[in-house]
Parts: C-alpha cells; structure tokens; sequence
C-alpha cells in the first residue's frame, strides 16, 4: 500500500495536487516553500494521533475560514487476505488497479469559531462513508505513518518503543515469568519494611492540630512497583566492542538509532509508509547517503523523504523527484516532477555530475559555465561583492562549472523541474582532425540548445539554409559569422547563452570585464599571461595587481555578468 496521489486544498498556503507519487519519492524545494506542510497534510488523514487534533483558525490559508480539503489516494493491490477482510468495503476498482479513496473535510463553524473535522472513505463517482474521526479506523489497523522529523528525540524514542512493546506483549499474551512476579513481591514487602520506609510513613501521620478531623484514619506508604512498571524502568544502554559503557556515541548515530525505535513501534503486520524530514540534519555526507540505502533496505511500502541536501538524492536510483516551487510574488506554488530517468547520456556521464545536478535542483536559475577559471572567479565575485551575493540569492542563482559536453543533458534534466537555465560558453573555434578544416565549435555548441524556432531565426538573421559553419583557412574565417556576431550574440541571449563575440575564451571575456587597459598591446600580454596557466595565473594576476573585481555601472552589462542584471 502506497500514496499515489494527494489533492490539499486551502491548509496553510497550499492548494496543490501531486497526481503521482512512487514507491520512493524525493520532495525538494526551498525554505517555506510548502515541503513540511504537505507531510502535515498527510499526517492529518493518515495518522491517528495526528487525526484527533482538530484543525484550527491559523491552518486555513491566511486564516480564511474557508473550507480545507485534504485528499488521499492510496493503492491496494499488495494487500494479504486478513488486511483485504479489515478494509475491503473501502476499496474500488479503476483501470490502474485496487483503491482506496481518504478524504478529510473541516468547515469552519462560525457559532462555534472552530474547525469541525468529517473524515470520509469511498470514491469521487460514488458516495463517500463517514468515519467517526476520535475512533481508529479499520484502515489504522492496517497503515502505520511511521514520521520522523528533522530533529530526534532518543529518551521519547526509548519510552514510546517500551510503550509499544508492553502493550504488544500484553495483546499477545506475554508476561515476565513467575519468578519475576515472585521477585517484585518480595521487593515490595522489603521496601514495606525497611526504617527509611518507616521513617517516612510516620513523618506523615503526624498531623498536628489536625488529627481529630482524621480521627481514626492513618496512612500508611506503600511500594507501587508492578510487573507493568518494569517497562517504564527499562532503558537502552551503549557498549563499546569491550562491552564498557559508551556515554555518548554522538549525535548521527542517535538519531538513527531513534529512528530505528520508531520504526519498531508498529506491528509487523501494518503496511509502513516511512516519512522522513530532512535526514541530512545531524549526519555527514557520507552518513546520509548510507541512512537513505539502509532505509531502503528495511522495505518500507513507501519511502517519502523531504530534503535540502544534494547528497541524499542519487539520480540514478532515486524514483522520482518532485520539486516543489513557490512564487512570493504570485503567491503560488507549483509542482514539477522529475521522474525515472531514461536519459542515455544522462546515465553515461552522470557518475561524473551526479552530487552537482543535484544540487542546481534547489535553485530557480542556474548559470552553467566550463572551467575552473570561471568557477573561481564567479566564487570571488560572491565573496568581494555583496550586492552580487545579494542579487544571487534574490533571484535564486546557481552557477556550476560542468564538462561542456553534459550542458544539454543537464539542461533538460533542469527544465524539467521548471529550472530557468543559462549557459555560458567560449566561441571556440577548433580544428576539425585528420582534416585540412576548421570548424566554430562554441557556435555549433549552442545551436544544440536552441530550439527550431531559434534556429529558423538563427538562419534568417545569417541569410543561410543550414546552421553549419566550417572553413579552411584559419586567417580567414567566415564573413556570414564575423560579420553578424553581435546579433548572433543577442539572439542567443534571448535564449539564455552567453556568448562570447571573441574567440579568446573566458580570458579576454575577464579583461574586457576589469577594463585593465585600454592599450591593445598591454591587454593582449595580459590575455597570454592568463592562457598559459589558467586558474593559477588568473589567481595571481588577481592578487598581485590588487584587481577591483566588483560589479560596477561599467561593467554591469559585461557577457559575465550580465545575465544576472537583464
């Protein structure tokens, strides 16, 4: 049993549907942008506990009063014959397979000035049944929402597994044996007997100038240990592999050890649906990415994990990713879905991008740029400048050095989550082997990215029937791009490619940036200088000559940064 869809209407800013949702599901998006209220949501169907808390003013968007609708589609295909006997009068047929339909409705009652809860099991096309909501349901005693949330308690972990576990027991007959029955009576009569005991009990009949108002009545204090406190006394303990004590084995292992204890509070015989929020706190990154296969491994029916971090998303294995965007301006929120990926060159080159594409996830925009000169200079700028730092977090800017040859695997991959991406690349012009031909590789490159109608615009603007561009004379280059290479760069920023109208790479892009000198002589020196070591020189140039190398009225329209202010 799984949730494969989710329909929340007006509960504390959302009003989404998720019409998909896979056996392991990533939820992603930025702070507040709804991921813990849809957990919320799915607690407050799906969770008894959780149920009986009814909604109040503040859950409804903006406090509304309007109605809230939570709506819940779980698959019931997997299900024995003793859980079928328990819900089967809730469960329908469609062309996907078995169903059950769970749907929560409160209205706000203005005599009352309160949210009043119906829960509802049935189908859309028929009548729904009304279940009592301050009652489990026969479908508690099949699902269990085993919830673990970004922080961990381990002593509440330890009492609630103990809790369990007596309960458990007492439901299936078990009960300490006779000796230890023995053992807590004689305890008892000795605690009954010993003079601190005595002591006490007789501190507490002295009554004073009240006496006669108890007339006869005295007390006594009596031992209350039972073979039910046992549970409540017992505790789990840490020892090292020289069986010594352990005081503290640290904040990752505790929490997945709390984690383990939750899991353990259900009956083997529940369907599990696990919901783990932000598994990345409290655990490095190789921890995390160990915690998310371990989870796995323990078969849950379902896996929903919300998260941040990039390390605990593995494209290659994961699912499904569902990204969750919010526009403040709008006031919306919009879901994206990234599911199983098919993508040929995404699983030849991904072991190389994988950690790094998942992080662009979480942004709105991404900058994809080639080289580590370019990665250290975009980093410095952030460092030295905060109105760039500002602008980039603003408008929720990435930038990534990647291999050129991935850009439009990762491009699509990105748009797919509603991604705005930009690319920056050299107009690099190469020679085409074991032939007397040169080739424009940097516009060959971006051709890719364009899409036809770009690329019948591109043909119109250069007069051209195909888009290829060759020759054989390298002191001679083609007139159809020199001479057109201002509004080849402008129709490809109009389609997010930073372009540069020169073939000297990144290194004369950075020059022209800081406006070193206005003398062609010194500028091409320092462009050599620049090509011959790359990110060590650029680095030195940098430091040594003191570069300014802020944004400023001059060069705030440069092709490096240009992008960010359009």
């Amino acid at each position: 049993m799984l949730i494969s869809s989710l329909k929340i209407k007006n509960y504390r800013g959302l009003d989404i549907n998720i019409d998909t949702i896979e056996k392991v599901s990533i939820i992603i998006g930025q702070n507040d942008s709804g991921k813990t209220n849809i957990c919320s949501a799915i607690l407050k169907v799906l969770d008894y506990n959780k149920r009986c808390i009814p909604f109040v003013l503040t859950d409804s968007t903006n406090s509304n009063k309007e109605d809230i609708v939570i709506e819940i589609k779980l698959t019931a295909d997997d299900l024995t014959n003793e859980q079928l006997a328990l819900i089967g009068n809730y469960i329908h047929i469609d062309e996907s397979g078995k169903y059950i339909l769970v749907k929560l409705i409160s209205k706000f009652n203005e005599d009352t000035l309160e949210y009043e809860d119906t829960l509802l099991y049935g189908n859309s096309e028929m009548d729904f049944e009304e279940i009592r909501i301050n009652t489990q349901t026969q479908l508690d005693k099949v699902l269990a929402i085993v919830y673990i949330n970004p922080l961990y308690d381990i002593e509440s972990s330890k009492k609630e597994f103990f809790k369990f576990k007596e309960s458990d027991n007492k439901e299936k007959g078990v009960f300490f044996s006779d000796n230890i029955v023995n053992e807590i009576s004689n305890l008892n009569k000795s605690i009954q007997n010993e003079e601190i005991v005595n002591q006490i009990q007789t501190e507490i009949n002295e009554k004073g100038d009240f006496t006669e108002l108890f007339e006869d009545l005295k007390f006594k204090v009596s031992p209350n240990i039972k073979e039910e406190n046992i549970y409540k006394s017992l505790n789990v303990v840490a020892f090292d592999g020289d069986d010594n004590e352990y005081d503290n084995i640290g904040d990752g292992k505790n929490k997945i050890f709390s984690m383990i204890l939750k899991s353990k509070i259900y009956n083997d015989s529940k369907q599990k649906i696990f919901i783990i929020e932000e598994p990345e706190n409290h655990l490095y990154v190789l921890l995390q990415k160990f915690y998310i296969s371990a989870l796995l491994k323990m078969n849950p029916s379902q896996l929903i994990i919300t998260t941040h971090s990039p390390y605990t998303i593995d494209l290659e294995k994961t699912n499904q990713i569902i990204k969750v965007a919010y526009n403040p301006i709008k006031k919306e929120r919009k879901i994206y879905y990234f599911d199983e990926i098919n993508n040929e060159d995404f699983k030849n080159f991904g072991y190389l991008i994988n950690v790094e594409v998942a992080e662009m996830l979480y942004y709105n925009n991404v900058l994809l740029i080639e080289g580590d000169s370019e990665k250290y200079f975009y980093s410095l700028l952030m460092s030295k400048d905060i109105g760039f730092c500002n602008e980039i977090n603003k408008k929720r800017f990435g930038i990534y050095a990647v291999d050129g040859i991935a850009f439009k695997t990762i491009k699509e991959l990105l748009e797919k989550l509603g991604i705005n991406v930009f690319i920056k690349t050299d107009n690099d012009i190469f020679k085409v082997p074991r032939r007397e031909e040169y080739r424009y590789a940097g516009l060959e490159r971006c051709i890719q990215f364009l899409n036809d109608d770009a690329k019948e615009n591109l043909k119109k603007l250069l007069n051209v029937e195909e888009l290829e561009f060759r020759f054989t004379n390298i002191e001679k280059k083609l007139d159809v791009v020199e001479n057109n290479i201002e509004d080849i760069c402008n129709l490809l920023r109009e389609n997010r490619i930073i372009f540069s109208h020169h073939n000297d790479g990144f290194e004369k892009d950075f020059i022209e940036y800081i406006k070193l000198n206005s003398d062609n002589t010194v500028t091409d020196e320092a462009i050599d200088f620049l090509k011959q070591a790359k990110l060590k020189n650029l680095h030195y140039f940098i430091n040594e000559y003191n570069i300014d190398i802020k944004v400023n009225e001059n060069n705030r329209n440069s092709v490096l940064v240009g992008f960010l202010y359009d």
